[in-house]
């Protein structure tokens, strides 16, 4: 079976999986189809060219309101901190409330854009009270340091990018907790057997997720050298990450927030927010670990 992982270290048990062997005992072979991004992923499950993907909850939300039948399987990592708001530090930004009238620099369509209008909701602003600017990831930095915009708000490993690029002169400010991000295993909708083969794949990721647990250097050092990555970069995210199987309430509360917010903001063409519980399949984790799954019906 072929996967294709989005090259971030959200995707670390899969990493961990190929280093340690874990898919032998579960899978006859996996092969890894590396890409730039869950939305990619999610497009080459949708075009048949590879049994499974690894997307964000984000990509998830927004494809809810579209024709594609697919389900997530798995949650395999979540962060509260993958997303951050970025300032300059003699701007002296205090809180959201002073980001009103201010430029604004965000990915459209993407939990970038989404966190910031959590933030301004907070102080009861609204898109309309800012000037919003938009830009690819790989360019939020560059229009930053151009002076386009007062503030940006990129995901990892942008956020340590400007961090080191610009050092003292710019502001990360806290926004842990506001936004969840989280990575799943997704697929076409599955008949009998895909869901073995998800099966599969997840104890394969289960016994990833523990070598995590018992031997995170060792864990840190396979995703450094599978990414080519700074070892600087892995310390800088790693805390933020819980890697735990999981299919839950909050995952499905999560996706119908964002599919919600997708469809108010006229993003999507869509007129209602389908149940987030249909593109959810829980047989093969329940397979693997009962207990991880928790979804009313």
């Amino acid at each position: 079976m072929t996967i294709a992982v989005s090259k971030t270290p959200l995707s670390s048990p899969f990493y961990i999986a190929k280093s340690i062997k874990a898919f032998n005992d579960t899978c006859v072979e996996v092969e890894y189809n590396e890409v730039l991004g869950g939305q990619v992923a999610f497009d080459k499950v949708m075009n048949s060219e590879v049994d499974f993907g690894t997307s964000s909850d984000s990509v998830i939300a927004f494809q809810t309101l579209t024709d594609n039948a697919f389900v997530t399987h798995a949650m395999f990592v979540q962060s509260d901190n993958d997303v951050k708001l970025v300032t300059r530090a003699a701007d002296q930004f205090r809180s959201t409330e002073d980001l009103k009238g201010k430029r604004i620099g965000v990915t459209k369509g993407t939990s970038s854009e989404y966190l910031l209008s959590t933030l301004l909701a907070i102080e009861g602003l609204s898109f309309e009270d800012v000037e919003l600017y938009h830009y690819s990831p790989q360019e939020l930095i560059e229009g930053f340091q151009n002076n386009e915009v007062d503030a940006i708000l990129p995901w990892e490993p942008f956020v340590f990018e400007v961090s080191q690029l610009l050092g003292e002169q710019v502001k990360i400010h806290d926004t842990k907790s506001l936004s969840t991000l989280s990575f799943n295993l997704i697929s076409q909708t599955a008949d009998g057997q895909l869901v073995e083969k998800a099966t599969c794949v997840i104890q394969g990721l289960r016994t990833a997720i523990d070598y995590i647990a018992l031997h995170p250097e060792e864990a840190k050092q396979i995703v450094i050298a599978e990414l080519d990555l700074e070892p600087a970069f892995i310390d800088w995210v790693w805390p933020d990450y819980i890697f735990k199987l999981g299919l839950n309430q909050s995952l499905v509360l999560n996706i119908r927030s964002q599919a919600t917010w997708a469809m108010e903001t006229q993003m999507s063409e869509s007129r209602s927010v389908p149940h987030s519980e249909h593109f959810v399949d829980s047989r093969a984790l329940l397979q693997v670990d009962p207990g991880a799954v928790n979804i009313s019906r």
